[in-house]
């Protein structure tokens, strides 16, 4: 009676799920050594998340806000301060990592400035050495003040305790947009031979990177700033971007070739961290195109205000990911969630590519037993390696186990006979509770572009619908076989393409509930596919 009840309530969860009429029978797989070793139900779990996040780093209590990564060569230790969002004004706090596969610390380290006074909230900065000082460059935000936002100085010899030094205030010129003015970003300009510092502003109505230089860290002198620009023709001093604001920037070389980063606040779909690349720090600068389109993101929508740091050997860009799945009316999502990094890998044409963690990659390396439990339409094989093959464009699927500890799901999809394939998390019986996401390697998308795709799928009795949350570009090689390497903890869900794309997405309950590999269009071949765990 157990197994009856089982191959019922299956049966109808699937079903939904996918569409499928009523004539279309379910094969279940000839796995009883597999099915033996894991949990076979369907049942959905509700998922709420308990316990400390051990890879994507979150508080215990409240949400990690705008990063502001630093590397300290004295204990080779990157320090990640953030702004921390807990029904707070967001002071800046602390969290510290060799190798961005395990976090250690919740320190507060800059209190926010008493209730009337400049500071009275923090904005997001920038950390450097002179001599044997640190500097932290803030934002003193109080909307209650004229001008509301100022650039604010804090110094400190050990990184922990911090000194305000509110004399050094620098606040916007004329010209310049008084309460947008933040997220001050100073670096050594080589060229120069200077200390250079961007601070993210408007002037006649464009986004703009004010830009001063100083020898000192203390005095600051105006230079012409770095402004946006939509037109066909790119001069000096001008930023390919439509960005409305360009948040938390940051700038940097790599090899020959100079970078800027920045986040764009425009309220849409595009609301992400992007970069530029340029010959020298006045530009022009210009996004990296090629003859498979553009490159001008690292992920989607869940690595915002993302910054960069280098240990001298490698350099990462480090984000939050929002606590949200879907946009509020003002079309952004929740401020604040977990931090997301990944690395950075230039390639020979200039092109920057965010590729997994090594310490990260390395921490998942005990391989767990998993199953195919279920498939619809027409789906074959096993033990790792599967075929599986739409049917008239209706979706075939195999349904695996649920894993509710964190993993690394790696495997390679041969797609030369697929346009359209993916995987489905948090499938259990509810038909609302499953999210795709879909690879789409044809142009034939709103976007014009191969792409990456986040959907919300939802089913019931009458209709079958999806609605887009998450995109990010897609580089398809000409072999059309990609290499996954898949993190997934709690509801954070990072996809590793090819060592070219990365697409971060929360999914809630997905570490509570099975998870289909589908074919929306063609066929594909899954090979070498392995679950592990951290030790």
């Amino acid at each position: 009676m157990k197994t009856k009840k089982y191959l019922l309530l299956a049966s109808f969860f699937m079903n939904a799920l996918t569409g499928c009429k009523s004539e279309d029978k379910p094969v279940i797989p000839e796995m009883p050594d597999e099915k033996g070793k894991v949990d076979v139900s369907t049942n959905c779990l509700p998922g709420q998340e308990t316990g400390l996040y051990q890879t994507y780093y979150r508080p215990q209590q409240g949400f990690v806000g705008d990063p502001m990564p630093y590397y300290n060569t004295n204990d080779k230790k990157f320090y990640l301060f953030y702004l921390y969002e807990n029904a707070n004004r967001h002071p800046i706090y602390l969290t510290r990592t060799s190798d961005y596969g395990l976090f250690e610390g919740f320190t507060e380290v800059l209190p926010t400035g008493a209730i009337g006074s400049q500071d009275e909230w923090i904005g997001t900065g920038s950390f450097l050495k002179k001599g044997s000082t640190h500097y932290c460059f803030y934002t003193g935000h109080n909307s209650n003040l004229n001008p509301v936002e100022k650039v604010m100085l804090a110094t400190s010899n050990d990184l922990l305790n911090w000194t305000k030094q509110p004399a050094a205030t620098v606040q916007a010129p004329e010209g310049y947009d008084r309460n947008n003015f933040r997220d001050p970003h100073v670096y050594w300009d080589e060229v120069r031979n200077t200390y250079v510092m961007l601070v993210t502003t408007r002037k006649d109505g464009k986004g703009t990177l004010a830009r001063y230089t100083s020898s000192d860290l203390t005095s600051w002198a105006m230079i012409d700033p770095l402004v946006a620009t939509t037109g066909n023709t790119l001069g000096k001093n001008e930023i390919e971007t439509d960005a409305e604001l360009l948040e938390c920037p940051d700038i940097f070389k790599m090899g020959n070739k100079w970078y800027l980063t920045f986040s764009r606040i425009n309220r849409d779909e595009h609301r992400k961290t992007f970069y530029r690349v340029a010959d020298s720090p006045e530009g022009p600068w210009k996004i990296s195109r090629d003859a498979s389109g553009h490159h001008e993101t690292f992920d989607g929508l869940y690595l915002y205000a993302g910054k960069t740091i280098s240990d001298g050997t490698s350099r990462y860009i480090s984000g939050w990911s929002s606590s949200g799945q879907t946009v509020n009316n003002n079309k952004e999502l929740p401020w604040a969630g977990n931090l997301i990094t990944h690395k950075l890998v230039r390639q020979a044409n200039g092109r920057l590519y965010p590729v997994i963690p090594e310490a990260v990659d390395r921490k998942f390396n005990k391989e767990v037993e998993f199953a195919m439990i279920k498939s619809q339409g027409d789906v074959s094989g096993d033990k790792g390696s599967y075929r599986i093959a739409a049917q008239s464009s209706t979706r075939s699927y195999a349904l695996f186990n649920r894993n509710t500890d964190a993993i690394k799901l790696s495997m390679t999809i041969d797609a030369t006979q697929s346009d359209q394939f993916g995987f489905s998390f948090g499938a259990c019986e509810s038909p609302d509770e499953a999210y795709s996401v879909l690879f789409d390697l044809t142009a034939a998308n709103r976007w014009n572009m191969p792409s990456l795709f986040m959907y919300k799928e939802a089913r019931n009795d009458s209709s079958t619908g999806r609605s887009e949350l998450n995109f990010t570009p897609l580089i398809v090689p000409s072999s059309k076989v990609f290499k996954l390497k898949i993190i997934i903890e709690k509801s954070i869900c990072v996809v590793y393409v090819n060592d070219q794309v990365a697409f971060t997405n929360r999914i809630l309950k997905m570490d509570q509930n099975p998870w289909t590999l589908f074919a929306d269009k063609g066929s594909v071949k899954i090979s070498g596919m392995k679950i592990e765990q951290s030790q």
